[in-house]
């Protein structure tokens, strides 16, 4: 009597698993190693920015980043996975301190080691599996029709390509006109971001380049400060900041709630993190830098309701920031 399950089967089904074993395991061990280095190179890049805010002493954190990281490459690398894994304001510092340091500034993916041996014996696992697999299933086909006739063979056709869709962006464009330097003309850069209640994690950063490309500074709007408890956040002020490559400073703006303006001690607290503005439909926030010029209008605003005090929190607020290059003759750095 045949047994159920033929043994040359059974033989290809324990080869395929121990391939896949042998393959699966390294390769996760590989996967979760490298993307642990990329974390600890952000952490590593993070305190030496702070530090380096703190103190800016360019020796000292050179120094820091060669003990952290090794050779300059090393140190290129580690810069780029840090700005790529970071945002708003420590993202602002990261990037001013390698300004400051001739370090390229660019969000470049870290790249991983050779990995050529990786991949050739991924790929050699897998035409093993394939061809086991295939193996298995035609032994099977063959024991399943040995009691039938032949049947004749039929034209196989080829199967259709498949096209795969992206996914939605959204793009900010960009002007194409000539040098933007001055107060009324066109800005290089505008952007339009809208807060809603609920968006716990809000936090809105854009480069700020000019026409041919080249990078010149950051801004953005995080979450500055919450009122109450509970969920969701009830928002009370944002930070509204400029980074400009070419400055040593980060120039922020306390964008309030009209209860947190009017509140003394709110006020006072808020103050340590960036001049305190009252927010307001059509209010326009002005921030300057050694190179560049930025406004930040709100557009439109709606306070939320509750138990709070009221205009303590707010519920919706869009901003549109515009920012302009300042004519080069205006552009020496400040002390």
């Amino acid at each position: 009597m045949r047994p159920i399950v033929p043994t040359n089967i059974l033989i290809a089904i324990v080869v395929a698993l121990v391939i896949g074993v042998g393959i699966g395991l390294p390769l996760g061990w590989f996967t979760v190693s490298f993307n642990f280095s990329e974390t600890a190179q952000t952490h590593l890049v993070q305190v030496v920015a702070d530090s380096f805010i703190l103190s800016p002493n360019a020796d000292k954190a050179n120094a820091r980043l060669t003990a952290f990281l090794g050779s300059d490459d090393k140190v290129k690398i580690g810069i780029s996975t840090a700005i790529c894994k970071t945002s708003g304001t420590d993202q602002a510092r990261i990037k001013q301190m390698a300004a400051i340091l001739n370090i390229p500034t660019t969000c470049e993916p870290t790249p991983p080691p050779d990995n050529t041996l990786w991949l050739a014996l991924c790929g050699g696992g897998l035409v093993i599996l394939v061809l086991g697999g295939g193996g298995a299933y035609f032994i099977m086909k063959r024991g399943a029709a040995s009691s039938k006739p032949k049947p004749q063979p039929t034209a196989v056709g080829r199967a259709p390509a498949v096209s795969s869709g992206s996914g939605a962006s959204t793009v900010v464009s960009q002007p194409t006109g000539g040098p933007i330097a001055e107060a009324g003309e066109e800005p290089v850069s505008t952007f339009k971001t809208t807060y809603m209640l609920g968006d716990d994690l809000f936090d809105e950063s854009f480069s700020i380049d000019d026409q041919q490309g080249n990078f010149l500074g950051e801004c953005g709007v995080v979450i500055g400060e919450t009122v109450g408890v509970g969920d969701p956040k009830k928002v009370t002020a944002f930070e509204v900041w400029l980074f400009d490559k070419s400055d040593i400073r980060t120039v922020t703006k306390v964008l309030m709630s009209e209860h947190a303006f009017r509140d003394e001690g709110s006020k006072n607290k808020l103050a340590s993190k960036g001049d305190p503005v009252l927010g307001k439909s059509g209010e326009m926030l002005e921030m300057e830098t050694a190179a560049l010029k930025v406004q930040a209008r709100v557009v439109d605003m709606q306070y939320g309701s509750g138990a709070l005090p009221p205009n303590s929190f707010f519920q919706q607020i869009t901003l549109e920031i515009s920012a302009w290059k300042k004519p080069e003759s205006a552009a020496a750095p400040t002390a």
